[in-house]
């Protein structure tokens, strides 16, 4: 009786199994990874959207006092300067400590601001706003 082993078809086959499964598995991390630094990204962006409504809203009704009322606007010394706010991860305005986002406000004139809302030295989001005087 010649009997053959079978041994050796049997290990290069687990052996590509598991290959094909290491591969499926980097290749699933990598897309959550993906995926979650997209959402940290979407996050921040919806966060930036929201500072510039409101600090855009403050402005148009009260002007560059309100600003500096309600956000802690700090001025610049020079005019090529923009003056800034600062505000911390959840939005919310802060007077000192270490901001995550903040909002440099550049008025181009007395009645409209270019502000632009920063994450870092990344720039998230620029808004236009005109502020009208009510004829009142």
């Amino acid at each position: 009786m010649n009997r053959k082993s079978h041994s050796g078809v049997f290990l290069m086959e687990m052996i590509g199994v598991v290959f094909f499964f290491l591969l499926c598995a980097g290749i699933c991390t990598r897309i959550f990874t993906k995926a979650d630094l997209i959402s940290r990204e979407a996050s921040d962006l919806n966060r930036a959207v929201i500072i510039a409504q409101s600090s855009c809203e403050v402005f148009k009704e009260k002007g560059k006092e309100g600003l500096k009322e309600v956000f802690a606007l700090k001025e610049s010394g020079s005019n090529e300067e923009p003056s800034r706010m600062e505000f911390d991860k959840n939005g919310e305005s802060m007077t000192s400590g270490q901001a995550v986002f903040s909002a440099e406000a550049d008025f181009q004139e007395t009645d409209e601001m270019v502000l632009t809302i920063k994450k870092g030295e990344k720039i998230l989001y620029t808004l236009t706003v005109n502020r009208h005087e009510n004829g009142s």
